[in-house]
């Protein structure tokens, strides 16, 4: 159980032992709020307000009113006004409660999603100068992370067919040979899809051709070939990236100077319009700006809000990579 004393020192400094349970109570209902409705948008939403919040801004409206209602359902002397310190770290606490008691019988949950959303939007996010809440940000990313890539190992696990069995002469069995044979079939198609998914990736790492550009990675702008790598390669994952499809993607990338998200637009000049031609119609990548900010920029053009950190030409293939998977395995029902 996650214990939130020392976390609750962010907005009070020195709570009292019912402060603390009535804050807990709280958070685990928030928790629950996160999951309903239990639907992609409203996941991903859920995952892109957190992320506004950890990176200093307030929550979203909507999801202000949720965290409000629950912390006044245990203390009715409280008031949302001034308090957006208080919403947010709550807040951020519940997405960690909601992860970490997510299903664990293998099979997708809502958990799953919202930590998805959580490391692309943090994982872009400059930090806080507040020491305790930066360090629950930098947990809150982790777990996020970590969570995330080891669903994607135990999706890309291939698992050995079970043994044959064998037909009885009276037919007496033909109900557990058929089950049997559906069992080993499964096992197949799925060890396929991941042999499926090397291949295609490793085809791609060694043709030199960029499908968005239309162009060798080679005759590209360095700008515009880092962040098509990452575009390209995501095409070909099934899962979320780990360090090996990490590796294939900056192999190829050129040298080049650094570059801001807020200069993205002037120098990719022309290029930026194909970058971006599969997302500017997509609602899950329009509305979640904060999960989504390089896919965003690439589809309008839009740059206000999205900081001036500089990206290296590796990070930024990375940082595409990242973000176009995220879309792809969402709209997929993946991770």
């Amino acid at each position: 159980m996650l214990d939130i004393a020392p976390h609750v020192r962010i907005f009070e400094a020195s709570p009292s032992d019912e402060f603390v349970k009535k804050r807990q109570a709280a958070i685990k209902e928030i928790a629950g709020k996160f999951f309903k409705p239990n639907y992609i948008a409203r996941l991903l939403s859920v995952a892109n307000g957190v992320v506004i919040a950890s990176g200093g801004g307030k929550l979203p409206p909507d999801l202000a009113s949720d965290v409000a209602t629950s912390i006044t359902k245990v203390s009715p002397s409280f008031v949302a006004e001034g308090h957006d310190l208080e919403l947010a770290t709550c807040a951020m606490l519940a997405a960690i409660t909601a992860i970490q008691t997510g299903n664990k019988s293998g099979a997708l949950t809502a958990a799953d999603y919202i930590a998805v959303g959580i490391w692309s939007g943090m994982s872009w996010q400059p930090g806080s100068s507040n020491e305790r809440f930066e360090k629950l940000r930098k947990f809150l990313l982790a777990l996020s992370r970590d969570h995330v890539l080891k669903a994607a190992a135990v999706g890309r696990t291939r698992s050995q067919p079970a043994g044959a069995v064998a037909l009885a002469t009276d037919n007496g069995n033909l109900g557990k040979v058929v089950e049997n044979l559906r069992s080993v079939v499964d096992t197949l198609i799925t060890n396929a899809a991941v042999d499926r998914e090397e291949i295609d990736l490793l085809w791609w790492s060694i043709s030199g051709w960029s499908d968005v550009l239309e162009m060798k990675y080679a005759d590209a702008k360095p700008t515009a070939a880092a962040i098509a790598l990452g575009l390209d390669a995501a095409k070909r994952l099934r899962r979320m990236p780990v360090e090996l499809h990490k590796a294939l993607v900056i192999r190829r990338v050129p040298e080049g100077e650094s570059v801001s998200l807020a200069q993205l637009v002037k120098t990719l000049g022309d290029d930026r319009a194909a970058l971006g031609a599969s997302f500017g119609s997509k609602p899950l990548v329009t509305e979640n700006t904060q999960v989504f900010p390089l896919l965003n920029v690439l589809a309008s053009g839009y740059t206000k809000g999205v900081g001036k950190g500089a990206f290296s030409l590796p990070d930024l293939a990375l940082r595409a990579l990242l973000e176009a998977v995220t879309f792809d395995v969402l709209e997929r029902r993946e991770v």
